[in-house]
């Protein structure tokens, strides 16, 4: 109820220059700090009046929130508000605006100004009572020289893995390490890039070691010796990669230990994977005292330990396997004018395996038909067998295998066996030829880098570009100077796709052997007259090798 009288009423004798005065705006109202007493004629202070008629200056002091005042003068009290609650409470008053939130807007800013870094600011970190890592050991490694280090530099900025892996490949062989700066970056690439670590850990020394040990993501790279003991039943219990790793580390340090627990565990195992990482653990310094065990998997009837343990019969260079294979070559094959040819009426005759030959062939599909039976018997003898057989070389018999009708499956089995060659490079060179298109890189890959080099010189003459090149990228880098020297001139004379017309080819430059590139520089730009980045690759990869060629000393 107002108590306000008719006299009070015409009490109010304000001109009406007074009342313009009053209808400032919101903004200026609530930052107007005129008293009452200012006005000549209301004589009444705001606690005079009733609610009702107070102003909304008035109105604002009195319903502050306990936050609005609090941000007048200082931060809320410790247990009297978050500074979450707080900034998220002057975010409302910055929504609603100054005016109705009940306060001005220079105090308002203030609040937004210490709130939001309060709120949003980064804090100090926590005190850890944690003593400083001791120095790095004291080493004796010779770091490389500051045009090595230069080059690094480089290759690190291009991030080009290749470039990385020649250059510790490099730096190993001279005798060398990265230096200390360097050897955060080359542990993190290392760490990313696990086809890398092989390579940067001959480069890391006795620093790069230390370095990381201190952090557990580096700890590939530390000292800790991969032929610890295992336990041989916890290893069982690891996961699939993990145990077989496990397992064949255990084999290197104790061959005959080990395969007895695994003779042991063999028939216990249910599972088929289990069992087949029980003989996959055989590959580890695979001898003939495995044969045993390697014949008892052979009856399995899971696919992927049958294959397994097939492959690794194959491999030894003399099994009983290999002597049933033999009996069959020698029953189910006869040399004509033309080559070896199947004999009628024999094992190979009949469109199905005996029980016999079916255990020694592989189940997975890929030694089927007459084909695939005398591939997979060709696979599981030595080339010497057929030296023997037909009293010559490995050349004259690598020929006469290519002359018969059934030459893509003999030569494709023999070249499973080519470390046993005494010259491996005829076969390789006769299998290839008798195959195409991508069977041909198929077979290339299966070859070492050297013999498949050699091979892609020697089959390559009639291939086009593209053939050429996919063949060449599956070699890994660097190649040998001969290797270089022959793909060189098959590029050289292969003719380029129209897309690629005067370029030069960026596998070729990338993982030849930069001496020899180098020699043949003047070739090269003639014969690819426009210039690529690869050619810049090129040259850092001169410097690299004229960074690690020693200098003779001048005189002191």
């Amino acid at each position: 109820m107002s108590t306000e009288t008719p006299a009070d009423r015409t009490a109010d004798t304000r001109t009406p220059a007074d009342h313009v005065m009053s209808t400032r705006t919101p903004v200026e109202g609530a930052a107007n700090t005129e008293t009452s007493t200012d006005r000549p004629t209301n004589t009444r202070t705001s606690t005079d009046r009733p609610a009702h008629t107070r102003t909304s200056t008035d109105r604002a002091m009195n319903t502050r929130t306990s936050t609005s005042g609090a941000a007048n003068t200082e931060t809320p009290p410790a247990g009297t508000a978050s500074t979450k609650a707080a900034w998220d409470e002057t975010v409302q008053a910055l929504l609603l605006g100054a005016h109705r939130a009940g306060t001005t807007p220079t105090e308002l800013l203030d609040r937004c100004a210490a709130l939001g870094v309060a709120a949003h600011g980064a804090r100090l970190p926590p005190v850890v009572d944690t003593p400083p890592l001791p120095a790095a050991p004291a080493s004796a490694d010779r770091v490389a020289d500051r045009p090595a280090r230069a080059v690094l530099a480089q290759i690190l900025a291009l991030d080009d893995q290749i470039l990385l892996t020649e250059w510790c490949g490099t730096a190993a062989g001279a005798g060398v390490v990265a230096a200390a700066g360097e050897l955060p970056t080359l542990l993190g690439l290392a760490t990313a890039h696990p086809g890398l670590r092989q390579a940067v850990a001959k480069v890391l020394g006795t620093r790069g070691r230390w370095l990381a040990s201190v952090r557990p993501g580096w700890s590939w790279a530390t000292d800790a010796s991969p032929t610890d003991e295992v336990d041989l039943l916890e290893a069982l219990d690891l996961p699939g990669a993990a145990r077989l790793t496990a397992l064949r580390r255990a084999r290197i340090a104790d061959p005959d230990g080990t395969r007895e627990f695994l003779a042991a565990q063999f028939g216990a195992q249910r599972r088929a994977t289990d069992r087949q990482a029980l003989v996959g653990a055989l590959e580890a310094r695979l001898s003939a005292a495995d044969e045993p065990l390697l014949e008892q998997a052979l009856d399995d009837r899971a696919i992927g330990v049958h294959d397994e343990a097939l492959r690794l019969l194959r491999a030894l260079p003399t099994s009983r396997l290999a002597e049933r294979a033999a009996e069959r070559l020698h029953r189910g094959l006869w040399l004509t004018a033309d080559g070896f040819d199947v004999q009628s009426d024999e094992l190979w005759s009949e469109p199905e395996p005996e029980p016999d030959e079916a255990r020694d062939l592989l189940r997975d599909g890929s030694e089927t038909g007459v084909a695939g039976r005398l591939r997979g018997a060709a696979a599981s003898v030595p080339p010497s067998h057929w030296t023997n057989r037909l009293d010559t070389d490995d050349r004259g018999a690598a020929g006469e295998l290519e002359r018969g009708p059934w030459a893509a499956a003999l030569l494709r089995g023999v070249a499973q066996r080519l470390r046993l060659a005494v010259d491996a490079a005829p076969w390789a060179v006769a299998a290839t030829r008798t195959l195409t298109g991508m069977e041909q890189l198929e077979m290339l890959a299966t070859l070492p880098p050297e013999l498949a080099a050699r091979t892609i010189a020697e089959v390559s003459r009639n291939w086009n570009y593209d053939l050429l090149d996919h063949a060449c990228s599956q070699l890994p880098a660097p190649w040998s100077a001969r290797a270089t020297e022959d793909l060189l001139d098959r590029y050289a004379r292969t003719r380029d796709p129209r897309w690629r017309a005067g370029r030069p080819p960026a596998v070729l430059l990338v993982r030849g052997d930069a001496e020899v590139l180098g020699a043949h520089w003047a070739r090269i730009t003639e014969r690819w007259p426009e210039r690529t980045s690869d050619l810049d690759v090129l040259r850092l990869r001169m410097q690299l090798r004229d960074a690690f060629t020693p200098r003779p000393e001048g005189p002191r």
